[in-house]
């Protein structure tokens, strides 16, 4: 199986391919973007390098991950977007991941509970608690956004945090058995959801490009801006 995996959430992100075709899962490719300009300007031209240097083409393609939020809005529409085209084109099907489930990922290895934090702006950040377990990470709760003050409260020691919002917002949220992970693991990383992916979509855990959707979990400034009902978002 060939998996194309697609990330533009976050100011950094990026594309990758991954294939399990040798008997077990391996990334072919993988390009990460850090950019304050729009991921729409280099995201089709990376996926066509990645091909490119992977010497397959797109028709080889079996699936797409993609990561669905919470993240920037315009940001995730363009991953979107992106996926759902060329799944359409090549019918492909699809496997949409949390943003956080994608950030908590690199911290596995290294403590029991991780909470993956990243910064939603607007003085609020992103997170979710995940728990180690042999078969993966297992959510503990949904992504939510919230306060940095209120999620201090809400992280019970011992702990890891890990992504931008937590080494952020660092202060508010170390204490005795509480730690941050290293800088480096802060980029969410678009290998990572191809192997993601690539297990998802092996187990049958899929959807229609139709299907997909973004996971907001906070109101757009529009939304905020205009007083629209907030009734859907998991705001704490």
């Amino acid at each position: 199986m060939l998996v194309l995996a697609i990330d533009t959430a976050y100011k950094a992100g990026g594309a990758a391919l991954a294939s399990d075709e040798n008997g077990r899962p391996e990334i072919l490719g993988e390009v990460m973007l850090n950019t304050t300009t729009t991921h729409s300007r280099r995201l089709l031209s990376i996926i066509e390098f990645l091909l490119e240097k992977a010497e397959r083409k797109k028709e080889e393609l079996n699936g797409i991950a993609v990561t669905l939020g919470p993240g920037y809005f315009t940001g995730l529409r363009i991953g979107l977007a992106t996926a759902q085209g060329i799944a359409l084109g090549l019918d492909l099907p699809c496997c949409g991941v949390s943003c956080l489930r994608l950030v908590a990922s690199p911290a596995r290895p290294f403590a029991k509970t991780i909470w993956a934090v990243t910064d939603a702006r607007r003085q609020l950040v992103y997170a979710a608690p995940f728990s180690v377990t042999e078969k993966g990470l297992e959510r503990l709760e949904p992504d939510a956004a919230m306060s940095p003050e209120s999620l201090a409260e809400r992280i019970d020691a011992p702990a890891l945090l890990i992504g931008d919002g937590a080494r952020a917002y660092a202060s508010d949220f170390l204490k005795p058995g509480v730690e941050l992970a290293p800088d480096w693991m802060d980029l969410p990383r678009p290998g990572l959801l191809a192997l993601l992916g690539l297990k998802r979509l092996a187990r049958g855990e899929q959807v229609s490009a139709a299907e997909l959707s973004p996971r907001y979990v906070r109101p757009s400034d529009a939304e905020i801006r205009f007083g629209l009902p907030l009734d859907e978002y998991r705001l704490l």
